[in-house]
């Protein structure tokens, strides 16, 4: 059996085993008559602010790509992006972006990868601040969660020293990495000679950021995807009538996304992202069936947001093919 059969079969299995351990915890019948009796305006509302994020999103990648993409193709491109991302297993989905920004715009690998690597740090920066700030918010309820409160932070150190990297100290990481190949006798390898040539065209796209403006439009562009992207959740779980305060839906917001980083994850995010959810919620005062049904009422929801604009610029991007 070959690795990947391997993750699958490995995803499936936790998927499984949270969802049973989750579902023994209330009737299962309380998530369909919660979905049910969901408000429509909270419904829409979550809608167009995720709709919101999307074009955020698309504007970031306008900027990262030095504005050669027009913004509505590429709002078609982060709505499929985003659907396949928390679709696909184990986290494939990412490869999506760089597949359509090569097939449908002509930007070679390297260009791709470069836009969405600085487009995780610059989230991490963003959900970081924000997690940080909803922590401070709820003080003493935090009780024994203060302990995570150190590693989130080191974390979005590292993410912001790893950042200047990038911008200034990129040229000399490609020279040091050229000079390590040299000594070990490899300058003139094949795949060697590929990498560095990689690595410099990495580095220069990277460069470009070094304008202050620049990189203060990303930040703040980033700053508002999150902060739309948790308005979201207190919309839908506000929709379903759960009165949960806003900084808890940041904390238990915040580590289903970070459950992405974990090595094996559910099919889907399904069973991980409401295992974290619950586990988050539970200290933080939340009772039980509301935490365990808030967590899949608003997948659920989330799901069909990610379809309905996913299927959105699918639709777009074949009507543009057929016209051009």
């Amino acid at each position: 059996m070959d690795k990947k059969n391997q993750a699958l079969i490995a995803a499936a299995t936790v998927t499984a085993v949270l969802l049973y351990l989750l579902l023994s915890q209330i009737d299962p019948h309380d998530i369909i008559s919660t979905l049910k009796g969901i408000d429509a305006s909270y419904l829409a509302g979550g809608f167009i602010l995720y709709l919101l994020c999307n074009i955020f999103r698309a504007l970031r990648f306008h900027i990262l790509l030095d504005q050669e993409i027009k913004l509505f193709p590429l709002f078609n491109l982060v709505c499929i992006y985003n659907m396949m991302n928390n679709l696909a297993p184990m986290r494939t989905g990412e490869l999506s972006y760089i597949y359509m920004l090569k097939k449908l715009h002509n930007k070679n690998a390297i260009t791709g990868a470069s836009t969405l690597i600085l487009s995780r740090i610059f989230d991490f920066i963003a959900i970081g601040t924000l997690f940080l700030a909803s922590a401070w918010m709820i003080g003493d309820r935090l009780g024994g969660m203060k302990s995570i409160l150190i590693p989130i932070s080191l974390f979005m150190i590292f993410c912001l020293i790893l950042l200047l990297m990038l911008f200034y100290g990129g040229e000399w990481l490609s020279i040091s990495f050229s000079c390590a190949l040299d000594r070990m006798g490899l300058a003139r390898n094949a795949t060697a000679i590929y990498l560095i040539s990689n690595l410099k065209e990495m580095v220069q796209s990277m460069q470009k950021l070094r304008n202050a403006k620049i990189a203060l439009l990303i930040l703040a562009s980033s700053f508002i995807i999150w902060a739309a992207n948790f308005f979201v959740v207190f919309l839908v779980i506000r929709g379903m009538h759960f009165d949960i305060p806003m900084p808890i839906i940041v904390m238990g917001s915040t580590f289903t996304v970070l459950s992405t980083l974990l090595p094996i994850y559910g099919i889907a995010g399904l069973g991980t992202s409401q295992g974290l959810w619950t586990l988050v919620f539970l200290p933080l005062g939340i009772p039980l069936d509301q935490a365990i049904i808030s967590a899949f009422g608003y997948y659920i929801v989330q799901m069909a947001y990610y379809l309905v604009l996913g299927f959105y610029g699918l639709a777009m991007i074949k009507l543009t093919d057929q016209e051009g």
